[in-house]
């Protein structure tokens, strides 16, 4: 019968990391202009996901499954923080990431530092990011890894969404999951 179910271990979503190791910790400026560590979070679930706001599809499309996440998420959605560091931080001032993150949710955080500190952050995380000139009046679009990783209460990196292809119901079986 259908109790059987809940003696069924849960599958994740997103793609496991076998060694959950401890999240590397950084600290950024934030879009209200304070500074902001990862083990500020510590005891919530973070999504972290690196992207920018002039970015034409991975970005919005991941911000507007969050958002719904958020939704879905109802109350516990209290317990879980969203953020986004930019790579593109000469032009992602904490301003812009201010204005651009409200469209989705006045929750979600944007981070932002120097080139260095950005750089430094991303190959703790194992993600590549590059400027590419596409010769249009926008200038320049950076290609960038579009990975979402979670990190649980404890600080640890345990899970990654791939952000085109995981709906916001998995994210939240999983984020449910996470929070038990």
């Amino acid at each position: 019968g259908c109790s059987m179910l809940s003696t069924e271990p849960y599958t994740f979503n997103g793609l496991r990391f076998e060694d959950p190791m401890a999240a590397p910790d950084f600290t950024l400026i934030d879009q209200h202009h304070q500074s902001v560590g990862l083990s500020d979070f510590r005891g919530n679930i973070v999504l972290l996901f690196f992207g920018f706001t002039n970015c034409p599809d991975a970005c919005p499309a991941t911000l507007g499954t969050w958002k719904r996440v958020q939704d879905l998420l109802g109350e516990n959605s209290e317990h879980v923080r969203f953020i986004m560091i930019t790579v593109d931080p000469e032009r992602d001032t904490p301003e812009r990431l201010a204005r651009h993150l409200s469209l989705f949710s006045p929750a979600f955080i944007g981070l932002s530092g120097t080139v260095e500190e950005i750089e430094d952050v991303a190959q703790n995380y194992n993600v590549f990011f590059e400027k590419v000139d596409v010769g249009s009046a926008s200038g320049y679009v950076v290609n960038h890894t579009t990975l979402t990783y979670v990190i649980d209460a404890n600080g640890d990196l345990v899970l990654a969404h791939r952000s085109y292809e995981t709906r916001a119901q998995e994210i939240v079986d999983d984020l449910a999951q996470l929070l038990k």
